[in-house]
């Protein structure tokens, strides 16, 4: 009898880590000017990733066949201070925890 395979899934800080250099990858092609030097100057003070739960948009902008239990959303921005929420989100990330499976998926501020 042979044994269902399981997945090892990656793990929340190493999701947030990949989104962020996916973010850092793609911020000058996709971020206005003006939001590109406000996140530079502002990140090292108030500038956080941080994981939440899934919105319930990406199902309609992935593929049915993904099942959204394996991945994890990102959001990347600023707060007012290191003890608030992000208020100013830069960009949404979507992404697969399943290394079998890689996938992402970026929503960017307009």
């Amino acid at each position: 009898m042979t044994k269902p395979l399981t997945v090892q899934l990656i793990d929340e800080d190493e999701i947030i880590e990949i989104a962020y250099d996916l973010f850092l990858e793609g911020a000058m092609t996709n971020l206005e000017p003006a939001d590109q030097v406000i996140f530079a100057l502002q990140f090292e003070e108030c500038g956080a990733a941080e994981i939440v739960p899934l919105t319930s948009h990406w199902q309609s902008i992935i593929q049915p066949e993904f099942n959204l239990e394996n991945f994890s959303e990102v959001i990347i921005g600023l707060a007012q201070s290191a003890d608030e929420d992000i208020n100013d989100i830069f960009a949404r990330v979507l992404i697969s925890r399943n290394p079998a499976v890689p996938f992402h998926h970026i929503l960017w501020k307009r």
